[in-house]
């Protein structure tokens, strides 16, 4: 009898390499998506009928450019500033117009880049290095949210970089809960996938950065540990699974930072209570993102819309790119939404669920031009986060 065959030698499992490229990957597809419909308020159906709208590609388009003071010029993009002949000295301009490229990216996925390069080149996350990081970009940044430039401008002053975020959100009366950090926490979901105590203190340090208050903490928590659920948990994974996975994250996250931040232990609380609400709310036909409490059209970069938004379109839409078709073409923060939901989707779905000419548009942008935007914020640096 001829000896038993052995069994042929198992390589590396593939799907979490897909579902990592998956997040970070939908992610930018999502910010370019969604930014020239940024700040629009688009009519599209009630929930939850899908919005199949006018966005179907990321085509680029043109933007008003969020700057604290106008530039001379920004390379790569096409900046245009308005003419000031016969204006006082005092008045104020019109924001500069920006002509994106097709596939171009935003401030969402420069900031991801940002803490993308600090986690591969450090193999650990450090928050004062991101800091550095967003520093630099912010010389090139030709679209930031004020919130960001705050803190950053602090930053630059003196402040030190560990307190800025914290120390602006007190001055702004505690008010900001924007989704600045949230846009550009995935690279660390896709990290530490692995490592749930490390994920959530990279998750919090990251948010606190730019934005200290704890509902913006905790749902970076959260969405990381749906998005490491989702490329660990297999191959007959559930969406539900990710919700229960987002809970655990702010089960482990809320006591965390109670103790870290014993003076906001109310904050915490209330904003733990909060996010549990949302995903609540995400799990319903209606999720009551058109109501007196949150509306997407009336709060542009509340981190609760975006957040509910997300995890509503995990459970609903059917496939990746129907997910991201509705969310920009509801129009508000839709770059932002678009980030944040295509990260999520992106991690449950697969890379091979973005459409190809999606990715195409996405990783061929600005290809023909050198500079920053190409050579350290292009959105084939947070692919590499995963290479190997």
């Amino acid at each position: 009898m001829p000896p038993p065959r052995r069994p042929a030698p198992q390589g590396p499992d593939p799907l979490p390499g897909q579902r990592s490229r998956g997040a970070l990957l939908g992610l930018a597809v999502g910010d370019a998506l969604g930014a020239p419909l940024r700040g629009r308020n688009m009519l599209a159906p009630l929930f939850p009928q899908l919005a199949e709208g006018m966005r179907r590609q990321p085509t680029g388009g043109i933007i008003k450019a969020r700057l604290g003071k106008l530039p001379d010029v920004v390379p790569e993009v096409g900046l245009e500033l308005p003419p000031d002949e016969g204006l006082p000295p005092d008045a104020p301009l019109e924001p500069p117009v920006v002509e994106l490229r097709k596939g171009q990216v935003t401030d969402e996925t420069h900031m991801a880049c940002c803490v993308a390069w600090s986690l591969k080149e450090l193999k650990r996350y450090d928050a004062a290095d991101v800091a550095r990081r967003l520093r630099a970009w912010k010389a090139h940044a030709f679209d930031m949210s004020d919130p960001v430039r705050d803190v950053l401008d602090e930053m630059d002053s003196g402040m030190p970089v560990l307190t800025a975020g914290r120390r602006v959100w007190i001055r702004n009366y505690r008010r900001t809960f924007t989704t600045g950090s949230l846009v550009r926490t995935a690279p660390i979901g896709v990290f530490f996938a692995k490592d749930e105590p490390a994920r959530i203190q990279a998750s919090m340090e990251d948010s606190a950065l730019t934005h200290f208050d704890p509902r913006c903490q905790l749902a970076c928590a959260a969405l990381n540990s749906a998005i490491a659920k989702a490329i660990t948990g297999g191959g007959q994974l559930e969406p539900q699974e990710l919700i229960t996975a987002a809970l655990s994250g702010l089960s482990v996250a809320a006591p965390m930072l109670a103790r870290s931040a014993a003076d906001y232990v109310s904050e915490v609380t209330t904003a733990n209570t909060l996010l549990r609400a949302d995903l609540e709310a995400a799990q319903q036909s209606d999720p009551m993102l058109y109501g007196p409490e949150l509306h997407l059209h009336r709060q542009h970069g509340n981190v609760r819309i975006a957040f509910r938004l997300a995890f509503w379109e995990l459970l609903h839409a059917p496939s990746f790119e129907a997910g991201l078709v509705d969310v920009v073409n509801r129009g508000g923060d839709a770059d932002a939404h678009g980030a944040i939901t295509g990260a999520l989707l992106g991690a449950f779905h697969g890379e091979e669920a973005i459409p190809a000419e999606w990715r195409r548009l996405v990783l061929d942008s600005m290809n023909t031009v050198r500079g920053p935007f190409w050579n350290v914020y292009h959105p084939r640096h947070l692919l590499a986060l995963v290479q190997g």
